[in-house]
């Protein structure tokens, strides 16, 4: 049987062998609509996990998923199209700004909300598809443009309106600030296997508001 290796968030996965039964013949499923999707999108994650985005193929998703492969060129034209549809119904959108918040809520709420998707608490691979970014331009760019950019966006929202109500001073914002808390996160994961404490994001949410921690 296949081994299991654990990554440094604690995320289970399985490890690509040679045998694995992605690569056995595949056997049609008579299962449809949102069942055979869910499907679909669980094999592609797990082959984009095993393999890598470069050697990533339909046929292969499509044995893993124990389907035919013309089932997902009628949903999905492209490898493309489905691994961005994939990671988009595994990656949770992220919290809307509430008005009866304060600028740190929000900020906090946005911020536990990338902890646990990069730590293993959705569907999402969290880090384990982050290597690949610096090798698979086309990845990266899907990532960055479809699934980065718009809770960059949040953030920025919220750093603005705190800049309209004078909670924090006008030209605090700048176009690299709303990256500060999720590079921040990142980087903790990454050089420490654990992803940073509630305590943690204060000081984070402390360092993008200009401000020292208490």
């Amino acid at each position: 049987m296949p081994t299991a290796s654990r990554n440094v968030t604690g995320y289970y996965r399985r490890m690509a062998q040679p045998t694995t039964a992605s690569r056995q013949p595949a056997v049609r499923s008579r299962r449809r609509g949102k069942a055979l999707e869910h499907a679909v999108y669980a094999a592609a994650l797990a082959e984009l996990c095993d393999i890598g985005y470069g050697r990533l193929s339909m046929e292969g998703i499509a044995a893993r998923a124990r389907t035919g492969k013309a089932a997902l060129y009628r949903r999905w034209p492209t490898k493309r199209a489905l691994v961005l549809a994939a990671l988009r119904h595994a990656m949770p959108p992220p919290p809307q700004p509430r008005p009866d918040r304060s600028t740190r809520q929000n900020l906090m709420a946005i911020f536990e909300a990338h902890r646990a998707v990069l730590t293993g608490k959705h569907e999402f691979p969290g880090v384990q598809i982050i290597g690949q970014l610096l090798h698979e331009p086309e990845l990266r760019e899907m990532f960055a443009r479809d699934l980065i950019a718009p809770r960059l966006q949040v953030i920025e929202s919220v750093l603005h309106d705190a800049e309209s109500t004078g909670e924090i001073a006008a030209g605090t914002v700048t176009p690299l600030t709303a990256r500060i808390g999720p590079a921040l996160i990142m980087q903790h994961v990454l050089l420490n296997g654990t992803p940073p404490s509630r305590g943690e994001l204060t000081r984070i949410i402390d360092t993008v508001l200009g401000r020292r921690s208490g």
